[in-house]
C-alpha cells in the first residue's frame, strides 16, 4: 500500500472514530436527558397527587379513585397506584402490554433509566398511604429513536462526503503530481535523455526532479560503461574451455546485471515474471581425488557429460535468463532469475537426484560427493552478499556430510514476503487443481511379507508434473498456517488409495496442524464419510508432540479411537522424554531411527536403552519399528531384542 493511501486510510479511520464517538455520546446524552425528564415528571406528579389526597375530605375511597383515575387517564404515566401503610393496593391503574414502537434491540442497547417515584399521603400526623407513579416512556422512546435516526443519517452523510473528498484528492494527486514524474521516468526507461535538466512544474517535486537528473546522468555513464564492456568482451573468452559452460567472469557479470536490472528485460519481452531470483552452486568435493585416480581426458569427458545433463534439465524449464556456468574446477553455478522459491527448490532437488546418479568411483569403492547450496535474491541486492550466503551454505553442506540442498534465504522483509507469497500461491493452487498425490511404499517384515503401506504427500509441479516431496513444502506450509489443508489432502488421498488397494496405509500428519482451529473436526468428518476405510488407515505423528503439545495428540488419539483409526509415533529416538507419556495414549506403534539405531552396534548403552524401550512398548501393547538400520550386525542386535519390523540398507543384506 502506498504512503498516500496509508495516510488517507489513517485519516479516514480517525474521522470514522470521531463520528462514531460523537454519535454514541449524542445518543447517550439524549438518553440521560429523557431519563431525567421522566424521573422528574414522576416525582412532581407523585408530590402533587399525594398533596391532593392529603387534603381534608379527600380520604373517601370514591374521591381517591377519582383523583388517581384522573391523573392516569392523562396518558403520561404507565402506572398510578395508592397503597395503604401496609403496602396493600387501595387504588391501582396500570397500562398492560404497551410497548413503544421502536425495535427491541434498540431498547436493549440504549435502555432508559427512569424509575418509579413514591410519596407519602398523610392526614395531619397520620399516614394514610403511599402513592407510586411510573412515567409512561413510550413518547420518550419515540423521541430517542427519531433523534438517533437523524444523527445516524448525519454521520453517514458526513462519511460519504469525506469519501468523495478523499477520492477526488487521490485522483488529483495522481493526475496532477504523479503524471509528471511518470512521464520523466518512462523517458529515462526508454533511453530518451534530454539535453537540458528536468525542471519540476510543482514545487513539491523539486527533490524528485533533482534525483531524476542524477539518475539520467548515471544512466548516461552506465551506457558508456556498457559500450566499453561490450568492446572488451569481444576479445575475451566467455566459456569454460573444458565443458563449454559460461566461465566465472561471464557469470558474475550476468549476475550483477540481473541484480541491477531486476525484471526489466523480461518485462520488455512481454513476460509477467516473478521479480525474485535464485542462485545455486554445485561443488564436487572429490575432484582432486578423481584426478589422481583417473586420466585427465576421462575426467574432462565426464565433466562435459555432467554439464550437458544439467543444462538439459535447466533448459527443460524454459526459464528466460537462466545461466549455467562453471566457476572453477570443482564449482558449477546456476543463475535462475525471476523464479519462485517452490520452483527453484524443486529444480534443485531434481538436480541433486541427477548428480547422485552421475557419481563415479573415487578411491577404494566410494563414490564422489556433491554438495549444493541455494539462495534467493531481490533486485538491488549486492552480489557480494549473495555469494557470501552461498559460501556459508556450502560450508554447512560440507559439514552436514550428506548431499541435501542447503537453502540460505535472504534476510530482507521484501525477499521473505515474496517467497512466502510464492509458496502460498503454489500450495493453494495445488489444492484448487488437485495436484497433490501420495508416494506409497510397502513396509515389510523380516520374511519379506508386506505388513502395511506407508504414504508421504507430494505436490506435482504445474509445468512438468514432477513430484515435490513433503519435506520441501511442508515447512513453508507450516509457516503460512496451511499445513492443516495439506494434511487433510493426505488423509483424503489415503482413503481414496484404500478404496482400490488391500491392506493398511500409514499417512503422516504435521504437529502444527493439530493446533489449527477446526482441523480435528474436519479430520473427523473426512474419516466419518468412509468408516470402513478409516479402520484401515494409520495416522502417524512426531514424538515431539507428546512433549510439546500433549493435549493435541491426546485429542487426536481420542478422535481416532472413535472412528477406528490407529495412531503411530515416529522419531521416538529423537525425543525419549516422550516415553513417560506412552501409557496414557492408545498408540499402535512407535518408530526408532536416526543416529540412535545407526550407532546401536557400537554402543552397549544404546542397546540397554533400546531394550528398555521395547519392554515399555510391550507393557503398553505398542509395536516397535526400527528405521535406518545400517548393517547386518545392527539388524541381528535388533532381532535379538525382539524387533521384527525393520527398514534400511542392513535389512536387505543376507
Amino acid at each position: 500500500m502506498s504512503i498516500l493511501r496509508r495516510l488517507l486510510l489513517s485519516i479516514t479511520i480517525a474521522i470514522a472514530i470521531i463520528l462514531l464517538g460523537t454519535l454514541v455520546l449524542s445518543i447517550s446524552a439524549a438518553r440521560d436527558y429523557l431519563s431525567g425528564q421522566l424521573q422528574t415528571q414522576s416525582k412532581d406528579a407523585a408530590v402533587s397527587l399525594a398533596l391532593s389526597l392529603s387534603q381534608p375530605g379527600n380520604d373517601e375511597p370514591t374521591i381517591q379513585t377519582l383523583l388517581v383515575s384522573a391523573l392516569f387517564d392523562g396518558g403520561h404515566f404507565a402506572e398510578v397506584s395508592l397503597d395503604d401503610p401496609q403496602g396493600r393496593p387501595i387504588v391501582q391503574r396500570r397500562i398492560e402490554g404497551a410497548a413503544p414502537p421502536v425495535p427491541r434491540w434498540f431498547r436493549a442497547l440504549v435502555p432508559l433509566r427512569a424509575k418509579s417515584a413514591s410519596h407519602t399521603v398523610t392526614d395531619g400526623w397520620r399516614q394514610i398511604g403511599t402513592v407510586t407513579l411510573v412515567a409512561n416512556d413510550v413518547y420518550a422512546w419515540e423521541t430517542l429513536w427519531q433523534s438517533t435516526l437523524r444523527m445516524v443519517a448525519l454521520v453517514l452523510g458526513a462519511g460519504v462526503l469525506w469519501a468523495l473528498f478523499a477520492f477526488a484528492l487521490v485522483r488529483w494527486i495522481k493526475r496532477g503530481l504523479l503524471s509528471e514524474v511518470g512521464e520523466q521516468v518512462r523517458a529515462l526507461g526508454q533511453g530518451r535523455l534530454r539535453d537540458g535538466p528536468i525542471v519540476a512544474r510543482v514545487p513539491e517535486l523539486a527533490a524528485v526532479a533533482d534525483a531524476m537528473n542524477q539518475a539520467r546522468e548515471m544512466l548516461r555513464i552506465t551506457a558508456e560503461e556498457q559500450s566499453a564492456k561490450v568492446e572488451s568482451l569481444r576479445v575475451e573468452l566467455n566459456q569454460d574451455a573444458t565443458t563449454g559452460a559460461a566461465n566465472r567472469k561471464y557469470f558474475i557479470n550476468e549476475f550483477r546485471r540481473a541484480l541491477e536490472s531486476g525484471g526489466g528485460a523480461a518485462a520488455a519481452a512481454g513476460r509477467a515474471l516473478y521479480p525474485m531470483g535464485h542462485v545455486m552452486v554445485f561443488r564436487l568435493r572429490d575432484l582432486a581425488e578423481i584426478n589422481r585416480h583417473m586420466h585427465r581426458a576421462l575426467v574432462d569427458q565426464w565433466l562435459k557429460m555432467v554439464y550437458a545433463r544439467m543444462q538439459e534439465m535447466v533448459g527443460a524449464r524454459q526459464q528466460p535468463g537462466a545461466l549455467l556456468a562453471r566457476l572453477n574446477g570443482s564449482d558449477f553455478a546456476l543463475l535462475f532469475p525471476h523464479s519462485t522459491t517452490p520452483v527453484a527448490t524443486l529444480l534443485a532437488e531434481r538436480l541433486r537426484t541427477e548428480l547422485r546418479h552421475l557419481r563415479i568411483p573415487v578411491g577404494e569403492g566410494g563414490l564422489c560427493r556433491w554438495v549444493m547450496a541455494l539462495t534467493d535474491y531481490a533486485p538491488g541486492t549486492q552480489a557480494g552478499e549473495v555469494l557470501a550466503r552461498l559460501d556459508h551454505a556450502l560450508m554447512q553442506a560440507e559439514s552436514a556430510g550428506d548431499d541435501r540442498v542447503q537453502f540460505s534465504p535472504a534476510e530482507g522483509p521484501q525477499a521473505r514476503a515474496m517467497g512466502e507469497s510464492a509458496w502460498r500461491e503454489t500450495l493453494m493452487s495445488g489444492i484448487e487443481h488437485n495436484r497433490y498425490a501420495l508416494a506409497v511404499e510397502p513396509l515389510r517384515d523380516g520374511q519379506g511379507n508386506v505388513v502395511r503401506h506407508e504414504a508421504s504427500l507430494t505436490l506435482l509441479d504445474a509445468a512438468t508434473q514432477d513430484p515435490m516431496p513433503a519435506s520441501l513444502f511442508i515447512p513453508a506450509a507450516v509457516r503460512l498456517n496451511l499445513s492443516a489443508e495439506c494434511d487433510l489432502q493426505a488423509v483424503r488421498l489415503g482413503l481414496q488409495w484404500l478404496q482400490s488397494h488391500s491392506g493398511d496405509l500409514t499417512v503422516r500428519l504435521a504437529l502444527p496442524s493439530l493446533k489449527q482451529s477446526g482441523f480435528l473436526l474436519q479430520l473427523q468428518s473426512a474419516l466419518g464419510e468412509a468408516p470402513a476405510l478409516a479402520q484401515r488407515l494409520v495416522i502417524e505423528v512426531d514424538a515431539h508432540g507428546l512433549v510439546e503439545q500433549y493435549a493435541s495428540v491426546e485429542d487426536l488419539c481420542r478422535l481416532a479411537a472413535r472412528v477406528g483409526t490407529r495412531v503411530g509415533l515416529r522419531r521416538l529416538a529423537q525425543q525419549f522424554s516422550a516415553l513417560t507419556r506412552l501409557h496414557g495414549l492408545p498408540l499402535s506403534y512407535v518408530k526408532l531411527g536416526g543416529g540412535f539405531v545407526t550407532g546401536l552396534a557400537q554402543s552397549p548403552g544404546s542397546q540397554a536403552l533400546a531394550a528398555s524401550v521395547l519392554d515399555l512398548a510391550r507393557e503398553c501393547n505398542i509395536e516397535v519399528l526400527a528405521e535406518d538400520v545400517p548393517d547386518a550386525a545392527t539388524r541381528d542386535i535388533l532381532r535379538q531384542l525382539g524387533v521384527t519390523l525393520m527398514r534400511g540398507p542392513g535389512v536387505a543384506e543376507n
